[in-house]
Formats: C-alpha cells, sequence, structure tokens
C-alpha cells in the first residue's frame, strides 16, 4: 500500500499537470487521533488578472492512523497483533488487513459581485444556475452541493457571505498501485479544472425586478373571484 507521501506527491505533480496553480497548502496532524489532514487551494494557471476574483479549488484528504500504520508496518504486522502466524486469515488473502478508503473533498469558492451579494431574493436562482452550469463537468454528471452563507449587518440588511460548492471523490483500491493512483488523480484534476472553467464563465441570472412582481400581483387581481362550497359536515 502507499504511503501518505507518496499520495501527496502525485497530488501536487498532477495538479501541476492539469495546469492547475497551487495558491496554498496546509497540512495538519490531530495528536489524539494521530490522524494527517492535506488541504491545497489551486486556480487555473493561465488566469493572471489579479485586479478581479477567481474561483478557488481546494482539495483535501484525513489520512487516519490505520493508514499510516498499515501503508509503513504492512499488513503482516498488523495482522501479528491479532493473531497467530499459522492462523487462517482473510486479510492475508485480500492483501490488507483493512479496509482501505478514502475521500477527496472538493471545494469550490465562488466570487460574487456587490451586487449579487446583495440581492437575498435571488439565491435560490443563483444556486440552480450554478448547479446547471457544472453538472456535466463533475465526474458522476451530479450537480455540485451549494452552501450559502448569509450575513446580517447592525441595520438588520441581509448579504451573502460565501458561497461555496462541494463534491467528494473517493478513492479505494488504486491506494496499493502507484500507476492506479496516478491515474486516478489525473482524472480528478481534469475534472476540477473544467468545474473551474465552467464556474469562471458563469453568468448568474437576473434578479427578480420589482415590476415584474407588480404585474403578477395584478395578474392575480384581475382574475375572476372563485367560489367555495363548504364540504358537508355530519
Amino acid at each position: 500500500m502507499l504511503t501518505y507521501e507518496a499520495v501527496v506527491t502525485v497530488l501536487i505533480s498532477e495538479a501541476e499537470r492539469a495546469g492547475l496553480a497551487i495558491q496554498f497548502s496546509q497540512e495538519q496532524l490531530d495528536p489524539h487521533s494521530l490522524s494527517r489532514t492535506l488541504s491545497i487551494s489551486c486556480q487555473p494557471a493561465k488566469q493572471r488578472d489579479h485586479h478581479m476574483e477567481h474561483v478557488v479549488a481546494t482539495i483535501s484528504f484525513t489520512w487516519d492512523a490505520a493508514l499510516t500504520a498499515i501503508s509503513v508496518m504492512g499488513s503482516d504486522a498488523i495482522c501479528a497483533l491479532y493473531h497467530d502466524s499459522d492462523e487462517p486469515c482473510l486479510h492475508a488473502i485480500e492483501g490488507c488487513a483493512y479496509n482501505v478508503d478514502l475521500d477527496f473533498d472538493l471545494t469550490y469558492a465562488i466570487p460574487l459581485t456587490e451586487e449579487q451579494r446583495f440581492n437575498v431574493v435571488n439565491i435560490p436562482q443563483l444556486t440552480e444556475a450554478i448547479q446547471i452550469a457544472t453538472k456535466d463537468k463533475t465526474f458522476d454528471f451530479q450537480p455540485l452541493d451549494i452552501d450559502v452563507q448569509l450575513h446580517f449587518t447592525g441595520e438588520y440588511m441581509a448579504f451573502v457571505g460565501t458561497v461555496t460548492g462541494r463534491q467528494s471523490w473517493p478513492f479505494g483500491e488504486a491506494l496499493h498501485e502507484e500507476h492506479e493512483l496516478r491515474q486516478e488523480i489525473r482524472d480528478l484534476m481534469q475534472n476540477v479544472s473544467k468545474v473551474l472553467d465552467a464556474l469562471q464563465q458563469f453568468q448568474a441570472p437576473m434578479p427578480v425586478l420589482e415590476d415584474d412582481a407588480e404585474n403578477e400581483e395584478s395578474e392575480l387581481a384581475s382574475l375572476p373571484d372563485r367560489t367555495y362550497l363548504r364540504p358537508p359536515t355530519a
């Protein structure tokens, strides 16, 4: 099984190969569980305009202590902790003493204009438009999960703080062979690049105008009155 360091090396190299520029990276170690977390934030390298905001993709994963033990000591050493070497064990047949399961979490920070931030009424249309723009670019052709954070000023005025798209990419057997892992991460980075391009070219829907709301109310008022009969009672 590949080590944490090998996974990180492949991840960074394939990000650069896909034309992504890594803007920020961070590693964390939990002193209690000994799990390790890596996150990298990247943008398309071709974006040169530093005066405008761009979509930022953050890729992160958590490597738990069991993965560290297996990748460093091997499955045989793990099995030796639980039973004798001559005892039949499914782990020896499967080649791994632990169910290898690793998810890469993808988040996309989507910048908004000042007008879009204060147009709170238009949030449902905004999120739907983002999902439609990226649906055919995701690896599973499913819309992104959208998180919208609202802020409120001291004058009780609401505005949109952040808009974030979320997606998860599962890994499993690819963690045993480097060439398989490299191909998986290559596909992942190409997918991230496509979603970034789609979000960068995304056009927010037009806000609902007050005139449209007034026209809708007038149309409802012009409808003929309806008579509703009371249902019979016992």
